[in-house]
């Protein structure tokens, strides 16, 4: 079974919980981290092609290809972190958030769940969702949801790996 079921992820072809939830937002975060750092190193070798006056050699064509993949896995990543970081932060699974477990929309003073909501109402005022901290029994707030998600063991001390 697996604990705190998060999603399943077709990249890594595995589901995502709470024993690896941890190490699949570290590889969001190194998969941003080789993005910039290959667009900032792309920019500083065009400049030194330009410099050198091989702007329009060979190296460039390849270069201005890794550029492209860099950006591409911005452009991809980028989002599915910026969720994730939302998720950690609230100590919210992409389950309870793709199911709206934790939001509510005010109706005359009143904050009513978005899943009592019929079909209608609910597609009309998809935007105006408010994300309601009470209803989740384990946001701690962002810090503390943070701090928890970041160090707090998943497993026992004599664990030794099986499962």
């Amino acid at each position: 079974p697996v604990r705190r079921y998060d999603h399943y992820c077709r990249w890594l072809v595995n589901t995502i919980g709470l024993r690896n939830h941890r190490e699949f937002v570290g590889t969001l975060v190194t998969l941003i981290l080789i993005g910039f750092v290959g667009l900032a190193d792309d920019v500083y070798m065009a400049v030194e092609l330009y410099l050198k006056g091989q702007i329009f050699s060979y190296r460039s064509i390849l270069l201005a290809l890794h550029c492209v993949y860099s950006a591409n896995l911005l452009i991809i990543v980028g989002p599915i972190a910026r969720i994730h970081a939302g998720l950690v932060g609230r100590n919210e699974v992409c389950q309870e958030w793709k199911n709206n477990i934790y939001y509510v929309i005010e109706r005359d003073g009143v904050m009513v769940p978005v899943n009592e909501l019929d079909t209608d109402d609910f597609n009309e005022n998809f935007e105006k969702f408010i994300y309601d901290k009470s209803r989740n029994p384990w946001d701690k707030g962002a810090f503390h949801n943070c701090m928890a998600f970041w160090f707090t063991s998943r497993w026992s001390e004599d664990q030794m790996g099986e499962f």
